[in-house]
């Protein structure tokens, strides 16, 4: 579900306290939006340590909502064969490159938590499900233990019309330095704090646009085409099986080529709502200045403005819910009294006692 896959990426991102900045030549920050720079990677020594990220949006053969929710059983199982199917694709790929080890890791949030929408069983013999218990993912990335990354079914961020897009959850923009970065743009930046960049990635044709723009070394597979944001025309499986083996090889070949983003300071953040998300309930709070359609935050680095934007996130989202309760209960009496009765429960206990200091 989107709001477990929007916890699981502000772990990822918390987790890290990296170095946002290096020093790069003046011709590549006029390439860049303010605030952002690229920087070139250090050139591999030997034969790659690929990580593979995977989503399920943006996978191929996905067209509907259901088929990404472990809530609708028929559907998801076969949003699962389409996930076997092109996270193997790239395996066989990178492998053909010569990649010496392959590690996959599931970045998405089906409500089938904790076990893996990949099942381990599935996946191909020559790559391997990352056990995060063994060893957290924030440790692996400090000590560099890959040297690149290929993101598998990602997605649009908000914007751009594209199939089932959202930034960690539906319902918001996330603004970093000025730019509604997606997903694929926020763990670049993690990553590339330890120079390792994302260099192979799939997803339907607005997120392939998206990515030409903004990371244009990255090897793109158009998987599908959106025609709504709930809905996609989809290509012919063989065709895109065939792709990705080829791209995923020549995104190996062409690793360092490759570059990493990066922020410049000062760095700063908003949080923009997406429909049916509104900022409309929060004028009411004095001295808040909504009137440009997103809240302003600043921080230190990268992960505090993501926590600021998550705070916040969390507020409006409330908001919807309460909003939606209270559509749903007007007219329906015994739901609105039981609301009540477990709000007066709590009143009539007092708020609990405080915790003892520590010595």
């Amino acid at each position: 579900m989107p709001r477990s896959h929007n916890r699981l990426l502000l772990l990822l991102i918390a987790g890290l306290s990296l170095p946002l900045s290096t020093p790069l030549d003046a011709q590549a920050r006029e390439a860049t939006p303010a605030g952002w720079v690229w920087r070139a990677v250090t050139p591999a020594s030997g034969a790659l340590r690929m990580l593979i990220i995977y989503d399920m949006e943006g996978l191929s053969g996905l067209d509907r909502l259901e088929m990404t929710k472990c809530s609708s059983a028929a559907a998801y199982k076969a949003g699962q064969e389409r996930l076997v199917a092109d996270v193997n694709a790239v395996v066989e790929g990178l492998a053909a490159a010569g990649v010496a080890s392959i590690d996959v890791i599931d970045r998405h949030g089906s409500g089938c938590e904790p076990a893996l929408d990949l099942p381990k069983n599935r996946l191909d013999r020559r790559a391997r499900e990352l056990d995060e218990k063994a060893r957290p993912l924030f440790d692996r990335i400090t000590q560099r233990e890959w040297d690149a990354v290929a993101l598998v079914g990602a997605h649009a961020s908000p914007g751009h019309d594209g199939f089932l897009e959202h930034v960690g959850s539906f319902g918001i923009e996330r603004i970093i330095n000025g730019v509604s970065v997606s997903e694929s743009e926020q763990q670049a930046l993690v990553f590339g704090g330890r120079d390792i960049p994302v260099i192979f990635s799939s997803g339907d044709d607005r997120y392939a646009a998206q990515m030409r723009d903004r990371m244009p070394w990255i090897a793109v597979v158009e998987v599908k085409r959106a025609t709504s944001r709930t809905s996609a025309q989809l290509r012919p499986a063989a065709d895109v099986r065939a792709e990705l083996i080829a791209q995923a090889r020549l995104a190996v070949a062409g690793r360092d080529r490759a570059k990493t983003p990066a922020l410049l300071p000062p760095f700063t953040g908003a949080y923009r709502p997406v429909w049916p998300n509104s900022l409309e309930a929060l004028t009411a709070i004095p001295g808040l200045d909504v009137s440009s359609g997103e809240i302003k935050v600043s921080g230190a680095n990268l992960r505090e403005l993501n926590a600021a934007i998550g705070r916040i996130a969390n507020l409006v989202n409330s908001v919807q819910t309460a909003d939606l309760y209270w559509e749903a209960v007007k007219d329906d009496e015994a739901r609105d009294r039981f609301r009540d009765n477990l709000f007066m429960v709590r009143w009539r206990a007092g708020p609990p006692a405080p915790k003892p200091s520590p010595r």
